[in-house]
């Protein structure tokens, strides 16, 4: 794979992660399921771990590219700094209805001792 395909691979696999955590910010969160939100965080982290991977290969790669070392990153990094900002939103979001969830549970396990005790 050459250094311009992997650049490309980042790129898409960067795209993916913001749509999709766009898509969430669209989302009431009270209608989700913690299913569908464990899956959407596992979704994400293996698009991430790519992401960490490619940027990984390409950094071996670049070295024999010097083009690629000026031009190439640039459009990813403003990528990046977009994605780093909705994951910040989204991740404090789930965490919320995750803290809610718990609570909620909490207090129906709460409920039911309290009713098995006075009968």
């Amino acid at each position: 794979m050459f250094a311009e395909e992997v650049l490309i691979e980042i790129d898409t696999t960067l795209d993916q992660l913001i749509r999709n955590a766009e898509m969430i910010q669209n989302v009431d969160l009270e209608e989700l399921s913690e299913t569908e939100v464990d899956a959407f965080k596992k979704t994400q982290e293996s698009l991430v771990q790519h992401l960490l991977h490619m940027d990984q290969f390409f950094e071996t790669r670049k070295n024999n590219d010097p083009l690629l070392k000026k031009q190439g990153p640039f459009k990813i990094q403003e990528k990046l700094l977009k994605f780093d900002r909705l994951k910040k939103e989204y991740n404090q979001n789930l965490n919320e209805r995750i803290q809610s969830w718990h609570r909620r549970e909490f207090l129906m396990k709460r409920r039911a001792k309290k009713f098995l005790r006075d009968n």
